[in-house]
């Protein structure tokens, strides 16, 4: 099961530099508990533009995503992977890192993160799913050849395009409950 990050585990509120801006959504840590009592690995693939606009250092990102294992723990549920992508390609970013203001095959859209996570913790895309809170997240699905869900917000301006999702659903909980209930048939 890969999990985007903002917007679909903790509350989309810009751009998170420190562990403190880190805030679960309603019933994300059950939902992923869900997950864990099943057959799926659990792996969250993000964008993290963030190290690239040079507010947040690797270091720091491993401190959020520390407080995020932390959070969900709280509930009895785990994340087994954790991919993210720290790249943005904008050299005009102003105070950005030069070296992460590049065009890569990780930023989502794009599948780099799935088929890294895929390789590296033996998962097979053709079981797979993708649950995310943008078109970006339901795009890399497909690049990746996975099934996708996308969790429906009040303005899905981004989403008006040829991508389709195998399902909507309004929030992490649900869409796992779909998942898994798709999964008995």
């Amino acid at each position: 099961m890969f999990l985007d990050r903002d917007g679909t585990i903790n509350k989309e509120c810009g751009h998170i530099d420190s562990p403190e801006d880190l805030v679960l959504l309603p019933g994300a840590s059950i939902a992923i508990q869900s997950l864990n009592e099943s057959q799926y690995l659990t792996v969250v693939v993000t964008n993290q533009s963030v190290i690239a606009r040079g507010k947040c250092s690797e270091a720091g990102m491993e401190e959020i995503h520390n407080r995020l294992q932390s959070l969900i723990q709280k509930d009895g549920a785990a994340i087994d992977g954790i991919y993210y992508c720290p790249h943005y390609p904008d050299p005009e970013i102003p105070g950005g890192r030069k070296d992460l203001n590049i065009v890569c095959n990780c930023r989502k859209p794009e599948p780099g993160l799935i088929i890294n996570a895929a390789k590296e913790m033996n998962i097979d895309l053709d079981l797979s799913w993708m649950i995310g809170d943008a078109i970006r997240d339901i795009e890399a699905a497909t690049r990746a050849g996975v099934r996708s869900i996308l969790l429906s917000k009040e303005d899905n301006s981004d989403n008006h395009n040829s991508i389709t999702p195998d399902a909507i659903c309004i929030d992490l909980k649900e869409a796992v409950k779909h998942i898994l209930d798709y999964s008995k048939d």
